[in-house]
């Protein structure tokens, strides 16, 4: 698995198998700031609760954390993730963000596990993202962030969409990198209020998506969620 630098200078791979990079080209660490902080709306939260699905490389979660810190604030931060990277690559994406994290995540690495250190606490969760239900109405925001519904299809159905509506807070946001119209379909089925907004680079639009008063529309028939916990 080779590291490449992307157009900021942030680190990022492509999987070897599914063929997708895990960051766009023009810039990593730059999607994250401005499609999962800024849109989602963390930047202005200084005790945010996050989701993400699809942990990858950890760098959505160490600019987070980096952003948090300089508020002087507290990161609660939960994700699953099917297929850990190696650990050196994680480490060297993240270290480059906050040197100190390896250190803290190493010893947990491959496994659920719940790790604080400054400024947060992170759970994170091996395992299905269509087999994880989060705890319901604490989270902020969900970064959906799995590799492409081409590639990872099973992921991006109304019934994790469901489950992450739940997850949120009333007025909660998830925000994602795919405009697909089943996207779009299975997010609205969930029961979201979703937009598309101006994306950055060679993309268009990202998706932001709101959690509304009204409750989540019927979802697949079938779907059986089994709650992940470290």
């Amino acid at each position: 698995m080779c590291l490449f630098r992307t157009g900021d200078g942030s680190l990022s791979m492509r999987h070897p198998r599914h063929g997708e990079g895990y960051h766009p080209r023009e810039g990593a660490r730059t999607q994250a700031e401005r499609l999962y902080l800024e849109a989602s709306g963390v930047t202005a939260l200084a005790r945010p609760r996050v989701l993400e699905v699809g942990f990858g490389l950890g760098l959505n979660f160490a600019v987070t954390l980096a952003r948090v810190r300089e508020r002087g604030g507290w990161l609660d931060y939960r994700a699953v993730e099917a297929e850990p990277t190696p650990w050196e690559v994680v480490a060297e994406v993240m270290g480059e963000i906050l040197p100190e994290l390896p250190g803290l995540l190493e010893p947990h690495w491959g496994r659920s596990a719940v790790v604080v250190g400054e400024g947060f606490k992170l759970e994170l969760v091996l395992g299905r993202a269509e087999r994880w239900v989060p705890p319901a109405g604490r989270a902020d925001a969900v970064y959906f962030d799995p590799f492409s519904p081409r590639v990872n299809p099973e992921v991006w159905t109304p019934g994790v969409f469901a489950h992450m509506y739940l997850a949120l807070k009333p007025g909660g946001v998830l925000v994602t990198y795919s405009v697909a119209g089943r996207v779009r379909r299975g997010l609205e089925q969930a029961g979201f209020e979703v937009e598309r907004i101006p994306a950055w680079g060679r993309k268009r639009h990202w998706l932001r998506a709101r959690k509304s008063d009204a409750p989540p529309h019927e979802v697949e028939e079938g779907y059986e969620g089994v709650e992940g916990r470290a």
